[in-house]
Parts: structure tokens; sequence; C-alpha cells
């Protein structure tokens, strides 16, 4: 099977960037709530481990993210983040 370039930016399910929605949950002191409302991100990649995402917000590595995708609702903690330009690069790991 070839893998063209748009694959390669996402590998499981050959899906292109696209918009998702979501909030930073806070759990610093366990009541689980939302820290800010609904922020949006443009998905580059994912598939059954991980995804990567682009956003305005400067998510910090530890911070746990709820999301609405294509109608379902999962939860990530960042594993990463990385500024260039004018947005964050962010690598979430599902939990």
């Amino acid at each position: 099977m070839k893998h063209t370039d748009n694959e390669e930016s996402s590998p499981q399910d050959g899906q292109k960037p696209c918009e998702i929605e979501f909030s930073v949950i806070d759990v610093d002191f366990g009541c689980g709530e939302l820290l800010n409302p609904r922020k949006t991100g443009t998905l580059i990649y994912r598939d059954s481990i991980e995804m990567g995402l682009l956003t305005l917000i400067p998510l910090q590595p530890g911070n746990l993210v709820k999301f609405n995708h294509e109608g379902m609702s999962r939860l990530g903690i960042v594993m990463w983040s990385v500024e260039s330009s004018n947005s964050y690069r962010i690598q979430l790991r599902f939990v």
C-alpha cells in the first residue's frame, strides 16, 4: 500500500487536517471542572494512541484536555508543546 503526503499527516485514518473543539480540565484540585470555554484547534494527525494539534492556546505538558471530534468525546494529556510563530503544536496522548 502506497502512502501519500496526506496519509503521512494522519497515518491511521487518512484524515486531512480539520478543526476540532476542546476544553482544558482542571485536575489540580480534583474537581475535574473545565478551566475555560471551548477552544478550537486544527487536528493534524491522529492514530489510536495519540494526536497532533495546532492551536493558538498555550497548553503545557500535563494539561488534561477534553475534545470532541466526529461525534466522539475523548480525553488526552498534553505530552509536549512547541511554540511556532503565532501558534502551538501540541502532542496529546489519549487517556
